[in-house]
């Protein structure tokens, strides 16, 4: 097997718009076309039947744009799981989110949510705590917040959250 070609029984994160398997698109590239269309591919575990045409006017970016996109096998730099950075997700982040195309996808989807989750409570917290006319729900919102980002480490004083009332 291909070093470019990773085993179809590995398994992915599960991804709740894409799954967590390669969408094969039924595009016939030559690998070699493949490799070319980014320097990034020479270096990853790509699926090049997966490919999907880049539009490069859409695209940010400072000195290389990407010309085709590939499912690319990534590893979780928190939870170390494997997951995939779909063609389709690529497009989406490159193409109408605009972000740089030298940007990198380094986190799974549930370590993504969860630290979307974390920075939701974080701002939470912050309008809680300088709001000074706070309702008894909204004292018992910030009570139980606080507790949460203590227990994740986030809040490193328990007395923050003991003082709360």
């Amino acid at each position: 097997m291909s070093k470019k070609r990773k085993s179809m029984y590995k398994s992915y994160v599960y991804h709740p718009r894409y799954g967590d398997k390669p969408i094969y698109t039924g595009a016939c590239y030559p690998t070699s076309k493949i490799l070319q269309a980014h320097w990034q591919y020479d270096e990853t575990s790509i699926f090049p039947e997966t490919a999907i045409l880049a539009d490069t006017n859409l695209q940010n970016y400072s000195v290389y744009p990407i010309e085709i996109y590939v499912d690319i096998e990534k590893k979780c730099r928190d939870c170390n799981h494997w997951f995939l950075f779909f063609a389709q997700e690529q497009k989406y982040w490159f193409e109408i989110l605009r972000f740089y195309v030298d940007s990198d996808c380094v986190k799974c989807i549930d370590c993504r949510k969860k630290d979307h989750n974390i920075k939701s409570m974080i701002n939470d917290y912050e309008k809680l705590v300088k709001n000074q006319n706070r309702s008894r729900k909204e004292t018992s919102k910030l009570k139980n917040i606080a507790l949460e980002l203590f227990q994740l480490g986030y809040i490193k004083d328990r007395q923050k959250v003991d003082s709360i009332s």
